[in-house]
């Protein structure tokens, strides 16, 4: 009596039959009759680009059938089919199945830019093997790798290889301005009188390398100069010099704030006072001398008008004294404006007076005529 088992293989398949369990033959696609007793059989799907075989299954197999690599640590495989992506291949031995004569294998290092990313690909490369980020148009991105900054991106789109050896991190810069309100400064100046300071201080990023190694928080730190600046210029001058000269303050916190602010990579754009706040009780005070200065500068300006014109009065008196007709014209000129008034006036007057009333020059030789 015969003892066989029959086995029939798939187009997408490969099997190895075995007898007392140790590999005997491989079989292609077709059905196989295998004669003998104790026979099983261990299936391969070929669509599963790669497989896991122990060496004496490996053994009995076509070498055309598979190809062997080894991925070195700086490396990463794609196993591509008909063009597209199929497997991603992590440093280590793989095998593969080449049956089909489209399967390429594709070796890429991580010290290189990575493949443009297409959808295909990231579905099959795994999402911690890299960093994908934009950098907008208003940001630079810091590459650092293993904690070291590795160099400046500008806007863009990157993918960045990540591994164990070589971890990747982007942080995104603004470097755009930004304007930050320094409120409620409680402030006393020389002469002890306590204010409440506004400023206002605008700022950018010039260096994000540079700033990201100095300071944690730029913001932060801008503040802190400004406040500190602002602190030692009030404590240096009195009241009425902070408020005479707002204008030297603004360029006192400029030359404190600028220099400094470039030392960890932040540009100053301007600073500048925005309120001053007074005690009530210094506010009445300053609001009374204010209107007895404005009153003493209003008797100033009456006075200077009152000697303006009692000086024109006695020019007038001695150009009149020295002209007699033109003080009798002035005479009639004020009784025209009499007459305009009460709308008539009556001289009566002699032949005798006449000459009382006009002066000679304007009589001529008729003072004797009748």
């Amino acid at each position: 009596m015969y003892i066989y088992k029959k086995i029939r293989v798939k187009l997408n398949e490969r099997v190895v039959a075995f007898r007392d369990g140790l590999p005997v033959r491989a079989l292609e696609p077709g059905r196989h009759t295998l004669w003998g007793a104790k026979l099983t059989e261990q299936r391969f799907q070929t669509d599963n680009l790669t497989f896991n075989a122990l060496p004496e299954v490996r053994a009995v197999l076509p070498t055309d059938w598979y190809a062997e690599v080894t991925i070195e640590a700086a490396r990463r495989g794609i196993l591509y089919r008909d063009g597209q992506p199929q497997v991603f291949l992590r440093p280590g031995v793989h095998r593969y199945w080449t049956i089909d004569p489209s399967v390429q294998l594709v070796v890429l290092s991580v010290d290189e830019p990575m493949p443009k990313l297409s959808d295909e690909l990231v579905g099959v490369i795994p999402p911690n093997e890299y960093v994908y980020t934009t950098v907008r148009e208003y940001e630079r991105g810091l590459h650092y790798v293993q904690g070291r900054l590795a160099r400046v991106l500008e806007p863009g789109r990157y993918a960045l290889w990540t591994h164990p050896e070589a971890e990747v991190d982007v942080k995104a810069i603004d470097m755009r301005v930004h304007q930050v309100a320094i409120s409620g400064q409680e402030l006393m100046t020389r002469d002890k009188v306590t204010m409440r300071l506004t400023l206002t201080v605008e700022y950018a990023v010039a260096d994000p390398a540079l700033m990201a190694r100095a300071v944690q928080d730029p913001r932060d730190a801008v503040y802190l100069l400004v406040q500190l600046a602002a602190r030692d210029y009030v404590a240096g001058v009195t009241l009425d010099q902070l408020l005479e000269a707002r204008d030297a303050m603004t360029r006192f916190l400029e030359e404190r704030t600028v220099a400094k602010a470039a030392r960890f990579g932040v540009r100053v754009d301007a600073v500048g006072v925005k309120d001053v706040v007074l005690p009530g009780e210094m506010k009445t005070l300053l609001n009374r001398v204010i209107e007895a200065e404005k009153e003493a500068a209003a008797n100033v300006i009456l006075r200077r008008e009152e000697t303006a014109a009692t000086r024109s009065l006695a020019n007038t008196a001695r150009v009149m004294a020295d002209n007699p007709v033109l003080l009798r014209l002035k005479e009639l000129d004020a009784m025209k404006d009499i007459a305009g008034n009460i709308h008539e006036v009556r001289l009566v007057v002699g032949t005798d007076g006449l000459d009382k009333l006009l002066s000679a020059q304007l009589l001529g030789d008729g003072k004797t005529r009748t």
